[in-house]
């Protein structure tokens, strides 16, 4: 209903444009062009009197003669200041029409072929169907909400089943009412009808979730499969690393549930759902004996760079720890990546040791993320550079937040 709110207010905004120099030129501006033609008429009648006057003077013309033009000149201005000449019925008639009556006509048409034209190659049924789209989006667990929609969208894919996005929202109410068997054919239906890329990805993450549902929670055959699809397109589509990350983490594989929420950290790492991922690796790590006694200490270092900085894709990345207590010393721990890789999160332990010492061999260390202009991870002029304060890791796991905005000089 908005659309077409917006739509009448824009078509009036557009009418105006005609109608009101019609409007003006009726009016005020009629009058002014009639007061400058008679002045106009004016100045030429004295122009003229004075030039017949320096004739009589200059002997070039008699008494008679000046008398009989300036006569004439008299008649002359008083036939241009009167009113002017009536003309033609006929020629009155059609200028009227194409002054008036033609452009209100192309406003009334207007509208009327802009919608036909919209109709036919614009996509007026997906804008009529935005608002269920919409409510859906909105739905907070309104059950009568979702079996309502659920009956509006069951009609549209009734009357076309070429319609992707009514099969995908059907099939996000019928997940919200718990009927998984249902959503699943609603979602693959959708899958089938898009093209491929990240949406199609996006849907086909909704299908292995509700197939690995509906297989009691299990990831068979039928579940990878759509999975590795879904993947093929967007190695990082989020719903279906949840799914990988729950079902290991229900298998007790910590490690593996470490490597997806860590990729799903990188998607966004500072939203809220990040902070509640940090918190599930750090309980995995410490269930895995990610401590002193077992693997040592481990930094997660979040990544991100900021707006204003935009550099080269293949431009490299270097994060490292240093011991604070002895400055000038070789780093404990060395990740590369290039600026396409970020937002990252990267982590330092023992295991990303580069010389004969490892980060468990300090107590009070720093943590710098340095973006090389030429390649080498020495520090330089015109280089990108963020350095976290010196903190005691206590042989823990540790978690960083560093933010690339500033360029050394």
């Amino acid at each position: 209903m908005s659309f077409w709110i917006i739509t009448l207010v824009l078509f009036a905004v557009a009418a105006l444009f005609v109608a009101l120099p019609l409007l003006l030129r009726t009016g005020a501006g009629s009058y002014a062009s009639e007061v400058m033609r008679r002045n106009a008429n004016i100045a030429l009648f004295q122009e003229r009197s004075d030039e017949f006057e320096q004739e009589l003077n200059s002997g070039n013309i008699d008494k008679a003669q000046f008398d009989a033009l300036l006569q004439e000149l008299q008649q002359n201005l008083l036939a241009d200041a009167g009113a002017p000449a009536a003309a033609p019925v006929s020629e009155r008639q059609t200028s009227k029409w194409r002054t008036y009556a033609l452009p209100l006509v192309l406003i009334a048409i207007m509208p009327v072929v802009a919608y036909l034209m919209y109709s036919e190659w614009g996509y007026i049924d997906d804008v009529e169907l935005m608002d269920l789209f919409q409510r859906t989006v909105s739905n907070q667990g309104d059950q009568a909400e979702s079996q309502e929609l659920i009956v509006k969208l069951g009609e549209v894919v009734q009357a076309d089943q070429n319609r992707e996005w009514a099969w995908y929202f059907l099939g996000e109410n019928f997940a919200a009412l718990g009927m998984f068997a249902e959503a699943e054919i609603a979602y693959q239906q959708s899958a089938d009808r898009l093209e491929e890329g990240s949406e199609k990805a996006l849907v086909l993450g909704r299908v292995a979730l509700t197939k690995y549902i509906n297989s009691e929670f299990m990831i068979t055959d039928e579940v990878m499969s759509v999975i590795q699809q879904a993947r093929a397109l967007n190695p990082r589509e989020a719903s279906v690393l949840q799914l990988l990350a729950a079902d290991a983490e229900e298998r007790q594989d910590y490690e593996e549930a470490i490597e997806y929420w860590r990729l799903l950290v990188q998607i966004n790492p500072n939203s809220p759902q990040a902070e509640v991922l940090r918190q599930n690796i750090a309980r995995a790590q410490t269930v895995l004996g990610q401590d002193v006694a077992e693997g040592g200490p481990a930094i997660d270092v979040n990544i991100s760079l900021a707006d204003s900085v935009q550099l080269a894709p293949e431009t490299r990345v270097f994060v490292t720890a240093r011991n604070a207590e002895r400055e000038g010393m070789p780093p404990l721990a060395v990740v590369p990546l290039t600026v396409a890789q970020l937002p990252a999160t990267v982590t330092l332990d023992n295991n990303t040791a580069v010389g004969a010492f490892n980060l468990a061999s300090a107590d009070t260390v720093y943590v710098s993320v340095l973006i090389s202009s030429d390649g080498t991870a020495n520090a330089k002029s015109g280089d990108y550079r963020s350095v976290s304060e010196n903190f005691s890791h206590n042989n823990q796991h540790s978690v960083i937040e560093l933010e690339v905005s500033d360029r050394i000089p």
